[in-house]
C-alpha cells in the first residue's frame, strides 16, 4: 500500500534517517490504528542523483506494508505529475518535446494518456487529451500508465 503525503525530498536527500516522517493514521487494509516503522526502502526521483530512502511502516496485525511517498506523484513514477503534464501540454500544443524531459520518457506518457483517454471515453476522449489527464487525475487514476 502507499500512503501520500506532504513530504520535502531535498531534506530527505539531505539525511532521511533525522527527517520527521508522518506516521499514517492507520492501516489502509485492515483500519488497526497502530503501525510500526518497518525500514527504508531506496525510490528514484527525478531531479536526484541518487535514489532516496523512502520510510516504511507495518501493521502488527494484517502484517500490511505501508509505504510512504510524497504527494503529488503518481505510483511508480519518477516525474512529479506537473513535470508530467507540463511536458504533454506542451507537446500538444506545439508539436515538440519540452526541453530537459527525456524523449523516451514523454512518448511513454503520451502513450499511456491515449491508451487511457481511447478506453475510457473513446474518440471523443483523444480529441483533447489534456481535458482527458486532468479527468484521470481526478478519477484517482494514473494518467499515463500503460496499465488501463
Amino acid at each position: 500500500m502507499i500512503a501520500y503525503v506532504e513530504l520535502d525530498l531535498n531534506r530527505i536527500a539531505g539525511n532521511s534517517r533525522d527527517y520527521p516522517w508522518p506516521q499514517p493514521q492507520s492501516c489502509s487494509r485492515c483500519r488497526h490504528p497502530k503501525l510500526w516503522c518497518h525500514g527504508f526502502v531506496r525510490v528514484i526521483f527525478e531531479g536526484f542523483r541518487q535514489a532516496l530512502q523512502m520510510r516504511r511502516y507495518r501493521c502488527p496485525k494484517c502484517g500490511c506494508v505501508v509505504r510512504v511517498r510524497p504527494a503529488g506523484f503518481f505510483a511508480r513514477h519518477q516525474s512529479a505529475v506537473a513535470t508530467i503534464r507540463g511536458a504533454l501540454a506542451h507537446r500538444i500544443s506545439t508539436g515538440r518535446w519540452l526541453g530537459g524531459v527525456p524523449g523516451n520518457r514523454a512518448r511513454h506518457w503520451l502513450g499511456g494518456l491515449k491508451k487511457h483517454a481511447l478506453a475510457l471515453w473513446g474518440w471523443a476522449g483523444v480529441s483533447d487529451l489534456m481535458v482527458a489527464f486532468d479527468r484521470l487525475v481526478a478519477m484517482g487514476r494514473v494518467a499515463v500508465s500503460r496499465a488501463v
